[in-house]
């Protein structure tokens, strides 16, 4: 028996100091790289429909340019502002009553379309819920809920309020609470 004391979670030898110096080294790392290559893939994601048509604006005015990295990088950020352009005006537009009567009318028409109705109905209804501006409040506050059985607490999101059939049934105020499950937290109980 030696004098000396390990702490039981360190890491013994040389093979467990280069694994735990990887690990932190991929904890400290990890975030840093997935925000870029989400920065650049948003980038290139915007940028992909205006890029052809700079090209062609270019070559419809008589420019060539050569494809050097800083010019398809100079090409991209202009495309992907553009399209970031484009879109604020949409949501300008969408602001005043032509707009509104429009994309009213744009909603009425992929309602009524049997297969694009469910995938527009879906993204619609997730994107309303996280939205910022959503007059409804999807998910209005935190709350703690006796689930799934007794003594058991889990964390979940108050949706709705307010007298509904259970609650008429049931006699007592009732209210809607979505619990989120792992590993996909758009799923869950009501």
């Amino acid at each position: 028996m030696s004098g000396d004391k390990r702490d039981g979670n360190a890491p013994s030898g040389i093979g467990g100091g280069i694994r735990a110096a990887f690990v932190t080294g991929l904890l400290l790392c990890l975030p840093v790289s997935l925000t870029i290559y989400i920065i650049v893939w948003l980038v290139n994601f915007l940028a992909s429909p205006a890029r052809g048509s700079f090209q062609y604006f270019l070559q419809f005015f008589g420019v060539e340019l050569e494809p050097t990295p800083l010019v398809n990088a100079g090409m991209t950020i202009l495309s992907a502002l553009t399209v970031a352009a484009g879109i604020a005006f949409v949501g300008f537009v969408s602001r005043n009553i032509l707009g509104r009567v429009f994309f009213s009318l744009l909603e009425e028409i992929l309602g009524r379309l049997p297969m694009v109705r469910s995938i527009y109905s879906a993204i619609k209804q997730i994107i309303d819920t996280f939205s910022v501006g959503n007059k409804e409040k999807t998910f209005s506050r935190a709350v703690l809920v006796e689930f799934p059985r007794r003594g058991c607490w889990t964390v979940g999101f108050l949706t709705h309020e307010g007298e509904t059939q259970f609650s008429r049934l049931a006699g007592t105020p009732l209210v809607h609470v979505f619990v989120p499950t792992t590993p996909n937290p758009t799923g869950g109980y009501m």
